[in-house]
């Protein structure tokens, strides 16, 4: 803006006739003051009681595994999902084959899947491997000092591939190699589910102690009449 443009502009200023606004702030205020309390104070009632109520849960979550489940009943980790203190659909048997489960050599499992497939040293060669799901999950049986041993892997992906129900105390979180897992020290209802996302009923079998976790992208299960410590030693052998 120029000089001569800039005092022009000042001394239109000066002769304009604009009247003083009037004082509305006594008016404004007797209008806003009663609505406001009446507005504001149950709002801090309710949120003072809802953080209350947040507090004494987070306690009561860390004080007893019961309530935890009850506030978080299902738990996921890699492909499996574990419902806790939920009954499980159907009975159980002891020994169900999982659907298309068929058994192979350990070279013809490991051409059959799209990921590597571990054996863990701990154990040795597998006695007997079986290809299961179409394809989607390897499951290797061992003999071993501590009784007969399975190891399931498959790909976890974006869906789960089984269902386990069990109480929530009877999950605990533990660590295989720095990694985050999961042991259920007590036999469970596990059931598969198929790529559609549907637990098949008919795959039910009630499984024994076992060890969950996921290592890049890939699921892996210890399952037999083992120790926690055991399960975690027999895990992190998996070369």
């Amino acid at each position: 803006m120029s000089d001569d443009l800039e005092a022009a502009l000042r001394s239109l200023g000066t002769r304009l006739d604009v009247p003083e606004p009037p004082d509305v702030t006594q008016a404004v205020l007797s209008r806003l003051d009663e609505p406001v309390r009446t507005r504001w104070r149950p709002v801090h009632r309710l949120a003072a009681a809802a953080v209350a109520a947040l507090v004494a849960l987070a306690t009561a979550m860390a004080l007893s595994p019961a309530v935890r489940a009850a506030v978080f009943d299902l738990l996921r980790i890699g492909g499996v999902e574990i419902h806790e203190n939920a009954p499980a659909p159907t009975t159980p048997s002891t020994d169900t084959p999982l659907p298309y489960e068929r058994d192979v050599s350990l070279a013809q499992a490991r051409a059959a899947v799209d990921f590597p497939v571990k054996v863990p040293g701990e154990l040795g060669e597998p006695t007997t491997v079986r290809l299961a799901g179409d394809a989607r999950v390897v499951s290797m049986v061992f003999g071993s000092p501590h009784g007969t041993v399975r190891v399931d892997q498959f790909d976890g992906g974006l869906a789960p591939m089984f269902a386990k129900f069990a109480a929530a105390d009877d999950v605990h979180h533990v660590t295989v190699s720095d990694t985050p897992a999961v042991w259920v020290d007590r036999p469970h209802v596990v059931l598969y589910i198929g790529p559609d996302g549907q637990m098949r009923e008919s795959s039910a079998r009630l499984a024994g102690s076992t060890l969950i976790w996921e290592d890049d992208g890939l699921t892996y299960r210890v399952e037999g009449e083992l120790t926690e410590q055991q399960a975690v030693t027999i895990a992190e052998s998996l070369r």
